[in-house]
Formats: C-alpha cells, structure tokens, sequence
C-alpha cells in the first residue's frame, strides 16, 4: 500500500437546525472502492481532538473509506450562536440527527471521492457518548450498516441534575430530551437485539457504570465481540494536544482494523 496516496478531502454538510457538520474523508487512492467507516467523536472532543487524526489515517491506509466529522455543537460554538442553540444542537437527538445526515449522505455518495467508496458496506465507530449514538444508529439503520465498534462507550445520556443547584441551560436541554425520549435512548435494549456484528472496546481502568454495562453486554448478546484493554482509561491513556499512540491505544485500534477488516471486507 506504500505506494498509493492517501488522500484527504474537506466536506460540509448541514444539520436539520441548518448548522455545519464540519468532516472530512481520508482513503487511499488507488482506483478502488473501499468500506466505509463513519467516525465518530466524543461528547467533550471533536474530529481532530488527540488521536483521531491518527486513527482515520490509519484507517484509510489499511484500506478504508474513513470519514470523520464534528458534531453540529461544535460549529454552534465556533459560529458564536446563542446559548439556547448550541443547548438545542448538545442534546442527543440532535448527536442522532447529525450521525444520520452523515450516514445518509455516504450513503447517497455525496461525499468527496464517491468512487473510492463502497457504499455497500458502511461500518461505524462511535467513542464516549457516540458509542451510544453509533449503537442506536446501528439499531434504527440496519440496512445501511454493516458493522459496529464502540470504543468506551454507549451510556444512556443522562445524568442526575444536583437538587437545589444552578443548572446550566445547556444541562438543563439535554436531560429534558433524555426524559422525553427514554425509550429511544435504552442503548443496552438496543445493543441486545443487534443483528448486525458488533465490536466493544473498552478500557479496564475507565469509569464503572461503563464497565458494568459492559458486563451487561457480554451477558446480554454474547455473540458479539469484545476487548477488554489493559491498563486504559476512557481516552486510553492519550491527551490532547497529542503525544502519539501507545500501547492501550495500538491494542483498541488493531482490534477495530481487524474486526472491520473481518466484517466488511
């Protein structure tokens, strides 16, 4: 694959709120269509944020259509728009509405180099919260998803808000829409009755009620595969501004290459 250029191109699509979903496709140009895989970032990151430019790269070097995107929030808070929007653009119906636009407009192949895209075969790969958005969207679309890892993530996003504190907006908007659409959001029900094929990665070290769920997971659909990393945290042990892959890291990203290479190729 040496030989062969990757290449890197800038897209701009629009959230159903008419906001910018800032992305960017990287593949391999070598004359081939190539799986899909839909990145996904983080509550608190964005499409550059430490390792994901690492990890699309290598991504389309070992032969993936790897697209990566910011959120909607993200652009609402670049564009300076008013506190309710960007409180309006945080929730996780909008995180849905915005992986969905995504997914539809590879899908459609309305994104940069459509011919080295295999639109037959989409993968998606969700961090943190959009671990949870990737397992609904793979629930909800399973016949435009192929496949589907989740690094730390799938958590119902909510959190109990302090009694008696002063609540931010933003806090405020997205436990409502968590209230109103509690059933949607049983991300554990939603990964239970996958049919597609699944990946979870998760670090040992992270945050309990993920390791519980992940428990939870393993009972629930055994079918399905999982990594347990060693010695990792929720962002396996990496920092922004970043400082390079290590080995909790290199072991999450080899598992997703080969269950993806296993699963779409």
């Amino acid at each position: 694959m040496g030989k062969d250029t990757l290449t890197v191109q800038s897209f701009t699509l629009y959230s159903s709120k008419g906001i910018r979903l800032q992305g960017e496709v990287k593949t391999l140009d070598d004359g081939k269509p190539h799986p899909v895989i839909i990145v996904s970032h983080g509550f608190r990151g964005y499409k550059d944020w430490a390792f994901w430019p690492d990890v699309t790269s290598r991504l389309a070097e070992e032969g993936f259509y790897a697209i990566s995107y910011n959120f909607s929030r993200i652009a609402a808070r670049e564009d300076g728009l008013e506190e309710a929007s960007i409180a309006a653009a945080s929730t996780f119906s909008q995180e849905l509405d915005d992986l969905q636009t995504v997914l539809q407009a590879a899908a459609d192949g309305a994104l940069p180099q459509p011919h080295a895209a295999d639109r037959t075969k989409i993968g998606l790969l969700g961090h943190s919260r959009a671990g949870g958005s990737s397992i609904l969207t793979a629930s909800e679309k399973p016949e435009q998803i192929a496949a589907l890892a989740v690094w730390n993530g799938g958590p119902p996003p909510s959190r109990h808000l302090p009694a008696g504190e002063t609540v931010s907006l933003l806090d405020l908007t997205v436990q409502e829409d968590w209230q109103r659409n509690e059933a949607r959001f049983n991300i554990r029900e939603a990964f239970a009755r996958l049919q597609l094929p699944a990946l979870i990665v998760q670090g040992d070290l992270d945050r309990e009620p993920l390791l519980e769920q992940l428990r939870y997971f393993r009972e629930e659909a055994p079918h399905q595969q999982y990594v347990l990393v060693q010695g990792a945290d929720h962002t396996f042990n990496t920092v922004h501004p970043y400082r390079g892959a290590n080995a909790q890291l290199q072991t999450a990203l080899q598992a997703t290459i080969s269950f993806f290479a296993e699963k779409l190729k």
